[in-house]
């Protein structure tokens, strides 16, 4: 399900256009999600779990890819590489992710994500990198399993030591880019 949308069966989701957020819901807590993934142009996931959800964080156009059309493609070359690059990089951001949920901090484990939003969503500027993805203070504490409150509070910290510079619902990391290579 993408924005309250009905996927079809899927092998694969390839995501065209926009950012999008995969959820899961967390069993025991009605209305409660988790962020697995936030993941803009050409992006390649695996079909969504029952209980899992694409949400559109800017207007969105992903394509579902069949099985029969994922042997298809597998068969060509080209796609097949092009696709395994594509479950690679995913693979490695949900790596980043679960390192982030270690028993660090929250504040820290928020400066992982943000370096994290900014390696994969970042657009470099004279003063660091900011990061085009409209983030909510729900959203991030979504993706670092934190209260929003504790967001809230660790995001302030963060700007009070100039880590970063709040832009509307964007952020500019005030690092060097080259800086950016992950942990």
């Amino acid at each position: 399900m993408i924005g309250g949308v009905e996927l079809p069966s899927s092998a694969l989701l390839v995501v065209e256009e926009g950012v999008a957020a995969t959820t899961r819901s967390l069993g025991g807590e009605p209305g409660k999600r988790m962020v697995l993934s936030i993941s803009g142009p050409a992006a390649v996931l695996p079909s969504l779990a029952a209980d899992e959800e694409l949400a559109a964080l800017t207007d969105v156009r992903a394509t579902a890819v069949t099985p029969e059309a994922l042997r298809g493609l597998l068969a060509l070359p080209d796609a097949a590489h092009a696709i395994t690059l594509g479950l690679l990089d995913t693979l490695q951001e949900g790596r980043e992710s679960l390192a982030q949920l270690g028993d660090a901090p929250h504040a820290e484990r928020l400066r992982e994500k943000l370096l994290q939003l900014a390696r994969r969503h970042g657009r470099v500027v004279p003063d660091g990198v900011r990061i085009d993805v409209p983030l909510t203070h729900e959203l991030l504490a979504q993706t670092v399993r934190s209260a929003r409150e504790t967001v809230t509070l660790a995001l302030g910290d963060l700007e009070r030591e100039g880590f970063l510079v709040r832009d509307g619902r964007s952020y500019r990391l005030r690092v060097r880019p080259e800086s950016l290579s992950p942990s």
